[in-house]
């Protein structure tokens, strides 16, 4: 059984999120698009803050009071696993780096079927290193060598776990906890 079906997920955001809508989630992203959680609280704090100062960032002189750091907290259905089609990567390997790889590439469709996948975090600061890998710097783009090379750079043993809900499917079999958990506990 993977973790992400036996603890709390959590999600930070600034946003006042009332519904989950997985067709709101940005396509493009590791596992494409869907409601991304964090296994550990630390993780999904991070991403709040970094929304929180995007956010001001964007608002162009907006108080900073007027965004509220949100952290959310999602617990997966203990049948859900064995009601929904479920992918979990146990470690950042080729297969891993493939599967990020098509999805960043995709054009708004997820290239995958999977209700929920589980796996390390890609996160938005490996942009860089991606796109190195698509310019071909760390050789022919597919080819082992790149690949490989893309993987040591991305410092694997370093990125946090991440579960995606794909599907509207997904999101129905999880509890959430509506209303912001204090995230200054993490």
């Amino acid at each position: 059984m993977s973790r992400a079906f036996e603890q709390p997920l959590f999600h930070g955001t600034v946003e006042m999120i009332s519904r989950i809508d997985v067709l709101r989630g940005r396509s493009q992203k590791d596992f494409g698009r869907g409601f991304y959680l964090a296994l550990h609280p630390g993780q999904a704090v991070g991403m709040m803050n970094k929304k929180f100062s995007e956010a001001v960032k964007r608002s162009k002189g907006k108080d900073p009071s007027a965004f509220v750091k949100r952290l959310y907290r999602v617990q997966l259905k203990p049948s859900a696993e064995k009601e929904l089609s479920v992918k979990v990567f146990e470690c950042a390997d080729m297969e891993w780096l493939d599967f990020v790889l098509a999805n960043r590439q995709s054009k708004g469709v997820n290239v995958h079927s999977y209700d929920v996948v589980v796996g390390p975090t890609a996160d938005d600061d490996t942009v860089i290193s991606l796109q190195n890998y698509w310019k071909g710097i760390y050789g022919r783009v597919g080819s082992e060598v790149a690949k490989k090379a893309l993987l040591a750079v991305l410092e694997v043993e370093n990125l946090g776990t991440q579960c995606c809900l794909c599907t509207q499917r997904a999101v129905d079999l999880a509890v959430m906890t509506f209303g912001p958990v204090d995230w200054r506990m993490f």
